[in-house]
């Protein structure tokens, strides 16, 4: 298989959605065949030059494929111009899953009703984006003594604004006893509709919520909470990620730990205790052993001892200092407008962090430290966890905290590095 001989294949991507890229260099020049025009990487320039490529990106902008090994007219490479290279992010999933409890439908303590202004915000934005993101929907409660939980749901699927609006436009207020909030009851039925064929892009949850979680049970806040905490990391874990909107309630109001908490999580950060300074993890044991829903969420043989004693059996969650915290989003849902011009502006920066690398190339495994990635010129460290890696000889994954630097919506610049020394074709 021959390699590229030029000294550096570099892509530049500016999305401000992430829904699509496309890079391609062509020896013709005509910006007309389907191929790039020649210009000098970062010159600007319209003007034809050997050694270099144009990228054209799908929303507008522009980038660079550098195939200059050292500079002068005479540093050229026509095998690299003549092939064609596409970077293409994944189509992302969003789930949205909205939080259905009494509070939402009871007047806040500025008397406004959050269920309504935030269905008609989430309703236009699905309309607006649904062909570029595989939106799902559900909405979730339950009742003490009945049903635990009720989940009005949609599976995702592009083009799904109307089968959406199907489902959650009729939903209103439960009837009977009051609606609680379960949220890690809910946690494996989202999982199961996010995990149909067909979703093979970055998944996303966008949760809403104005109340603390339970079991349906109205018991011990910490024990429903570290449950949720535990269920968020190991969604995380498996590649679905929370972004967490925290709304005003003036029945049962949700801290902003515990937001911060099960936010972190959801973005595979280290997650700060929401119990308060002085709660240790096996105070929250001693709280939690006699709670059933909450010793269901225990691993078969993994649970805590009678007395709490064992390290790291204490609590669900996994729990740790962190330096960076994910965003809690918190919209007004008094301010129609901006409530969905916020909902859309988080939706419209998710962007996915798994690429594929398209036409007859492949990367060098072997070689990859001698590769680098970028987010606004910042460079990322080559990790399987925390960076960047390369899953497969043609697929680039952004992995921890890497991956939420790229949703950061301000975040719109990821250039990618690789000497033609490790690109093979």
């Amino acid at each position: 298989m021959p390699k590229f001989s030029a000294r550096r294949f570099s892509v530049w991507f500016g999305l401000s959605a992430a829904l699509g890229a496309a890079a391609s260099c062509s020896a013709s020049g005509d910006p007309g065949s389907g191929g790039g025009r020649f210009n000098h990487a970062g010159s600007g320039s319209s003007a034809a030059s050997a050694g270099t490529g144009s990228i054209v990106i799908s929303n507008g902008a522009t980038g660079n494929i550098s195939t200059d090994n050292g500079g002068g007219s005479n540093a050229t490479d026509a095998g690299c111009q003549h092939v064609a290279v596409n970077f293409v992010p994944k189509i992302p999933t969003v789930f949205v899953l909205v939080d259905r409890s009494n509070s939402m439908f009871t007047p806040n303590s500025n008397q406004v009703v959050s269920w309504d202004p935030l269905k008609a915000g989430v309703l236009s934005v699905v309309k607006q984006l649904e062909g570029q993101v595989r939106f799902g929907f559900g909405a979730f409660t339950g009742q003490q003594g009945g049903m635990c939980p009720i989940f009005s749901s949609i599976a995702p699927a592009l083009n799904n604004a109307t089968a959406i609006t199907d489902v959650y436009q009729p939903l209103g207020k439960v009837t009977g006893a009051d609606g609680e909030t379960p949220v890690i009851m809910v946690l494996p039925l989202l999982k199961a509709l996010l995990d149909q064929p067909g979703n093979d892009g970055d998944k996303y949850v966008l949760f809403v919520t104005d109340g603390e979680p339970d079991f349906c049970d109205n018991g011990d806040a910490k024990c429903a909470v570290d449950a949720v905490v535990a269920g968020v990391q190991k969604l995380a874990s498996q590649g679905i990620h929370t972004i967490v909107f925290g709304l005003k309630s003036s029945i049962s109001p949700i801290s902003g730990e515990t937001l911060q908490a099960v936010a972190n999580a959801g973005a595979s950060l280290p997650v700060p205790t929401p119990f308060g300074a002085s709660t240790k993890e096996q105070d929250v044991c001693y709280a939690c052993k006699g709670v059933q829903p909450w010793l269901a969420q225990w691993p078969t043989g993994t649970m805590p001892d009678a007395n709490c004693m064992a390290a790291g059996a204490q609590t669900l969650g996994a729990y740790g200092t962190s330096t960076t915290n994910a965003t809690v989003y918190h919209p007004d849902p008094a301010d129609q407008a901006a409530l969905t011009a916020q909902i859309a502006s988080v939706i419209s920066g998710i962007k996915s962090c798994t690429f594929d690398l398209g036409g007859d190339i492949s990367v060098d495994l072997s070689l990859l430290d001698q590769a680098s990635v970028s987010i606004e010129g910042q460079k990322l460290p080559l990790s399987q966890d925390n960076g960047w890696r390369m899953n497969t000889p043609t697929q680039a994954e952004l992995v921890g905290s890497a991956c939420a630097t790229w949703n950061d919506p301000k975040n719109t610049h990821i250039d990618f590095n690789f000497p033609c020394d490790i690109i093979v074709k």
